[in-house]
């Protein structure tokens, strides 16, 4: 429906380009919506500011066009919406969290700015300090806290990823209920390895969102690791309850899942009733889905492979 509604404004917007309420709703919907469309921000907030009569809504449409800007490595265009920004809001948390964002943009351009490494490390360090500041002025500073752990992971080290991670852990005593931190939290522990502590972040994930599929569905792939492929079922099955119709990974999750409970023997229908059952449900659902797919499309190959695994060649 969002995705509708957005492609609906964007058919508005190139029979009327130059209709500032229109061009206004679009950036409004993006910003309500979190949808992170840096080419159509550009091309709607960069002419509505050239007019100026936008008074005080031209913040808000700064803000926006200045984090645009940082995905398109359009700095010199970052650069000017980040100086009306300080003018106006000179002793803001907010407007530093954003010189700390451009810090962290500029280090890792490398192919725009081509900055040698000693100036990446500064811009770096600049970063991590504005966010020290401000969380040394406010614990409970949402966006600085975040940005910190963004910035500790794309160092890379080990030091600065137990940084983060001993970060994203103090944010979520604080901020327990913030169900996109606790998922970060478990992708950490994943790159780390760490699958126990992946289980447990999953944990929370599925039980601030109980209806996300897509959270059942890496939960049961942890467990399915950690060779509780029991719980892991569960998880599968789960997944594939709330989202049957376009969510293949579950199923060949489930298959495999199946197939491991019997030892391997879950592709011959042999072994306990309902493991049977899933294994069949998911083999299903897999054929069903490959068989729609054209014979000229770029997953052909792939579908052809995934029938004859499944023993339907």
């Amino acid at each position: 429906q969002m995705s509708a509604q957005l492609e609906k404004l964007e058919e508005q917007l190139s029979l009327s380009s130059r209709d500032g309420k229109l061009l206004q709703t679009i950036l409004t919907h993006l910003r309500n919506n979190r949808l992170r469309r840096p080419d159509l921000v550009m091309k709607c907030a960069v002419p509505l500011l050239s007019r100026g009569w936008l008074g005080n809504a031209q913040w808000d449409i700064r803000e926006q066009l200045f984090l645009a800007a940082l995905d398109l490595h359009k700095f010199d265009l970052a650069n000017e919406q980040l100086e009306a920004l300080s003018n106006r809001f000179p002793n803001s948390t907010r407007v530093q969290t954003l010189t700390g964002m451009q810090c962290e943009a500029e280090a890792t351009s490398t192919p725009i700015l081509a900055l040698p490494e000693e100036q990446r490390s500064m811009k770096t360090e600049a970063a991590m300090n504005i966010y020290d500041r401000i969380l040394e002025e406010d614990p409970c500073n949402v966006a600085a806290s975040k940005r910190k752990v963004a910035a500790l992971r794309s160092q890379g080290t080990e030091k600065a990823v137990r940084d983060a991670t001993y970060t994203l852990n103090q944010y979520l005593n604080l901020y327990p209920t913030d169900m996109e931190a606790w998922k970060e939290l478990a992708d950490i522990y994943l790159e780390a390895q760490q699958l126990e502590n992946a289980r447990k972040a999953l944990e929370e994930v599925v039980m601030l969102q109980p209806v996300n599929y897509l959270a059942h569905l890496k939960m049961a792939e942890v467990l399915y690791s950690l060779n509780d492929y029991p719980l892991a079922r569960k998880y599968y099955a789960q997944s594939l309850e709330l989202n049957p119709h376009a969510n293949p990974r579950a199923a060949i999750g489930m298959v495999v899942c199946t197939a491991a409970m019997e030892g391997g023997k879950g592709r011959k229908g042999k072994g306990e009733a309902a493991n049977v059952q899933l294994y069949d449900l998911s083999r299903s659902l897999l054929l069903d889905r490959y068989a729609k797919l054209p014979s000229t499309a770029p997953g052909a190959k792939v579908g052809n492979l995934v029938r004859k695994w499944l023993g339907a060649e």
